[in-house]
């Protein structure tokens, strides 16, 4: 059976070759904040993982598949990867900080906070982030939307949000609850956010969407369809759709 947070593998590496990865100044700033050795968890081939992976960080990779976790070593050969869902593995030390881009969602809501909590040190710094991805154009967006709306992959399984729509930094009491930090074992919850522009243009922006769970789950007759509607709209826009990227990350310090 093939599961959702893992059908990445299937293309692993066109899924490191399309998806972006994330501002610099991201891992910069959290090694600023933390010490102790570093835990990253689904690193899949490496995209936030190259940031964090610096001379004098003690760092450690854990990743589920074993083909993302293939493309992760050719990347980066010297960095410690632990084939194993992080609901499976026990952290044999306590680290200073956990970091999680754009996968802390597959490990299960039920353990995650417990998860977080046994893996960190008291004082150590839990810190998931995640790229939302908003199209410039409002009328390319609303075109889209009606695409996805068409096909039912509306609400919390569109993939693309209005610039319009984007949530103010610091509103993020419902992501602090679905994360499980407000029960009393995690302090000095706060928001970072990274501002940055990313350009598709339709074959490419048609590579994107094939590297997404979203459409990778989808029938594939019914996901060619989608594709092949989402790339005429934006062929029939100039050919490019341009987003503006928030880079967003929930911090939260273990108590």
């Amino acid at each position: 059976m093939r599961v959702r947070g893992t059908v990445f593998g299937e293309v692993a590496d066109d899924y490191d070759r399309i998806r972006p990865g994330y501002p610099v100044e991201l891992a910069d700033e959290l090694l600023g904040l933390a010490g102790g050795p570093v835990l990253e968890v689904g690193s899949g081939t490496g995209k936030a993982t190259r940031l964090f992976a610096r001379d004098g960080v003690d760092l450690t990779c854990v990743e589920p598949d074993a083909r993302m976790a293939e493309v992760l070593r050719r990347n980066l050969p010297g960095v410690e990867v632990v084939e194993s869902a992080f609901e499976d593995w026990t952290p044999p030390r306590p680290y200073g900080l956990l970091v999680s881009g754009q996968a802390w969602h597959w490990v299960d809501p039920a353990r995650r906070a417990d998860l977080a909590f046994a893996a960190l040190a008291p004082g150590g710094l839990f810190a998931p982030f995640w790229n939302v991805f908003l199209v410039a154009d409002p009328g390319l967006h609303a075109a889209l939307a009606e695409v996805d709306a068409r096909h039912g992959l509306t609400g919390h399984t569109s993939h693309r949000l209005s610039a319009a729509g984007l949530v103010p930094l610091g509103e993020f009491e419902q992501e602090w609850a679905d994360l499980g930090l407000t029960d009393g074992r995690f302090t000095g919850l706060r928001s970072l956010r990274y501002e940055s522009v990313l350009s598709y243009d339709a074959e490419q922006y048609r590579e994107y969407l094939m590297s997404t769970s979203l459409l990778r789950m989808l029938d594939p007759i019914k996901a060619d369809v989608v594709l092949d509607e989402t790339i005429a709209v934006i062929e029939g826009s100039g050919g490019v759709v341009d987003f503006k990227v928030c880079t967003d990350v929930a911090l939260a310090q273990r108590v």
